[in-house]
């Protein structure tokens, strides 16, 4: 049953006209993704300032890396096997049709790995996993004033949720890079050896020449970009969390959204960045 307030409202909404309902859909939910935004610019320049305070909440950036870290080790050691099987066909049969060779094969395969697949992927399949979890955890925390109690306890919430999340999920997301170049690289030299008669010397060989330390440091610098962002987008939706089961499905499924272009964008522009330097 409504109460009078929201009959209230109803009524008032009733009574605006059509421009002014329009303007009003419209505006408040741009109202509040503008105030998420200064949510997680405030997070991102608390966190960056705490970084080089001692001590760290050792404990806490502990579980967080074995939460982020190794337990979505399963999901991307299936998703980088099944992309570096997938695209080492499309590379041979595209170079196939258009030059008549597979003789590049390693060299085009390694530096898409390397500097696209083997990122975007782990990084866009955390946001799934672990970016919904921290939102619901911290929305739910928000919801049930588990926040304001730490406030009241002296616990300041970024040194508590935020700044522990950060460090562990920079950290794990470098080393989950890493990991999963590995398993896309591998699975990518099992078919060239298997069904396109490469061996493997002659693959490391080909790869040796396309590939170098710089494009290694670049997929770490993007790693750990990509993982940094991720709690702190979670985190500020979190911090803003409506009330209700509702609220919090709504800000999780948010977070995971805004974390996705975020990824996007950032990828981009550290593509061109890093094709201007290096």
């Amino acid at each position: 049953m409504k109460t009078v307030a929201e009959y209230e409202k109803e009524l008032r909404s009733l009574a605006m006209p059509l421009w002014g309902r329009v303007l009003h859909h419209l505006g408040k939910p741009v109202a509040e993704h503008g105030a998420t935004v200064r949510e997680f610019w405030h997070l991102l320049r608390a966190v960056l300032i705490r970084l080089p305070r001692r001590p760290w909440r050792r404990h806490e950036i502990a579980i967080s890396v074995v939460h982020i870290g190794i337990g979505s080790m399963p999901i991307i050691t299936i998703a980088t096997a099944f992309a570096g099987l997938v695209v080492t066909n499309e590379i041979a049969w595209h170079m196939r049709e258009a030059l008549g060779t597979i003789s590049m094969i390693p060299g085009f395969t390694a530096q898409f790995i390397l500097r696209e697949l083997g990122i975007a992927i782990p990084a866009l399949l955390l946001t799934a996993k672990v970016g919904a979890s921290i939102t619901a955890e911290v929305g739910t925390m928000k919801v049930t004033e588990q926040i304001d109690a730490l406030r009241l306890l002296g616990i300041d919430p970024v040194d508590y949720l935020v700044f522990p999340r950060f460090v562990a999920s920079v950290f794990a997301t470098a080393c989950l890079t890493l990991f999963a170049v590995a398993v896309t690289m591998g699975c990518a030299i099992s078919v060239a050896i298997v069904r396109y008669n490469f061996s493997i010397l002659e693959y490391l060989n080909a790869v040796r020449h396309f590939i170098g330390l710089a494009d290694i440091v670049c997929a770490l610098v993007k790693g750990m970009v990509f993982g940094g962002i991720i709690p702190i987008i979670s985190c500020a939706y979190g911090f803003r969390c409506k009330p209700g089961a509702e609220g919090v499905g709504t800000a999780t499924t948010n977070a995971v959204v805004a974390s996705t272009i975020a990824i996007i964008l950032l990828d981009f522009v550290l593509t061109y960045l890093f094709s201007l330097v290096l």
